[in-house]
This record gives structure tokens, C-alpha cells and sequence, in this order.
């Protein structure tokens, strides 16, 4: 799988350096760590982060994906899943079907640590119609076939965000918009938004 490539930024006064998915020219940033650097307050530089907190968030998928599209680089993670499902060949092989015990996945998916919700599961979390998911976290919803969805708050509701899914990925443009189906799940174009939901059996 493709890595997602971070910048190294630091305060113009010296200091750490932090990790970000990237240098903007303008403005204030967050760091991967947490931290708000106000504008014209810090620049982009070539050397390897030293700030543990960063390098340790590095490695945590979920927050890596929450820092791209808190600083709207969310199209940067699109275009990697892309190539991602380009480059992947299925194996047209025959081969006998393995005993249950010794099937082997290729690739474990690791899971968001499900959270129980405190209140009744709603039938729509703004842009999500609920039916079918359950809840894995704030804003992260699983289907039954494994695919993610994660929410981003935008005012009192939720907006479509990410889908997670380790597999066959189908995104088309047709009058109305981009449709993505991925799984069981499919993000469909309506009015200035979209409607995520389990995919309808035909």
C-alpha cells in the first residue's frame, strides 16, 4: 500500500520539529501532535521530525486521515486509494479450497475500538442513513461487508468525509455528480451534498 508522505515543519524561532500533512503557504496549522503554529510563525524544513508525539501519530492511520481533511487535504488520501485499486490485479488462479484452518487473509484490516453509543442508534447522521451500520466511534460508522465511513461535523450536523475499505473501490461521474460505491456502501450525489447507505440489492 502507498504511503502518505508528511511534511516536517518547525517554529522560526527553533524548536521541535513537527510532522503535518502539509506546509501551507498562508495561515495558521495544527500539527500532527496537537499543536497551533499562528501564521508566519513557523516554516517548512527538510530534516526528519524529533517530536515523539508526532512520530508516534505517524503511524496511527485514523489520525493521519483526520489531519488531511482537518486541513482539506482530503483529495490527496482520494487520489492514493485510486492508484491504490488501479495497481491491484485479481488472482484468476484455481486453486483448491483450503481446509478453514489454514486459511490465511492476506492482509489483516485493523478495526477502530467499537464504542457503545449512549443514546438510541438515529435512523440519519446528517449525510449517513444509519440503516445496517453500527456505530465504531464519534463520526465512524462500519458495515456489515467492512467498510468505514467517517463523518466530519459541519455545524450542528455530520458531512460525508472518508470511506475506509480494503477492497474494490468504483467511483463515476455521471450529470448529477461523483457516485462511489465501495463494498456493500455507495455515496450518492444529492443536491450540494451526498447520501451515504448501504448499497440497494437489485
Amino acid at each position: 500500500m502507498q504511503q502518505v508522505r508528511l511534511e516536517s515543519v518547525r517554529r522560526k524561532t527553533g524548536g521541535r520539529i513537527h510532522l503535518v500533512p502539509r506546509v501551507p503557504r498562508s495561515g495558521p496549522l495544527t500539527t500532527l501532535c496537537g499543536q497551533t503554529l499562528e501564521a508566519d510563525s513557523f516554516m517548512g524544513v527538510d530534516t526528519p521530525a524529533n517530536c515523539a508525539n508526532c512520530i508516534r501519530r505517524s503511524k496511527d492511520q485514523a489520525r493521519i486521515s483526520g489531519a488531511f481533511f482537518a486541513q482539506e487535504e482530503g483529495s490527496e488520501l482520494l487520489r492514493l486509494s485510486l492508484e491504490q485499486a488501479k495497481t491491484r490485479r485479481p488472482n484468476l488462479r484455481v486453486l483448491p479450497t483450503p481446509a478453514p484452518e489454514k486459511a490465511k487473509p492476506e492482509k489483516a484490516v485493523v478495526w477502530p475500538a467499537a464504542k457503545p453509543p449512549e443514546e438510541p442508534v438515529p435512523d440519519q447522521a446528517g449525510e449517513l442513513i444509519t440503516r445496517g451500520f453500527k456505530p465504531s466511534g464519534e463520526g465512524v460508522w462500519r458495515s456489515p461487508g467492512g467498510v468505514i465511513v467517517r463523518l466530519r461535523r459541519h455545524g450542528r450536523s455530520w458531512r460525508f468525509a472518508e470511506i475506509v475499505f480494503d477492497g474494490e473501490v468504483a467511483v463515476t461521474r455521471g450529470d448529477s455528480g461523483v457516485r462511489i460505491r465501495a463494498g456493500d456502501v455507495e455515496a450518492v450525489p444529492e443536491g450540494d451534498g451526498y447520501v451515504v447507505r448501504i448499497k440497494k440489492k437489485i
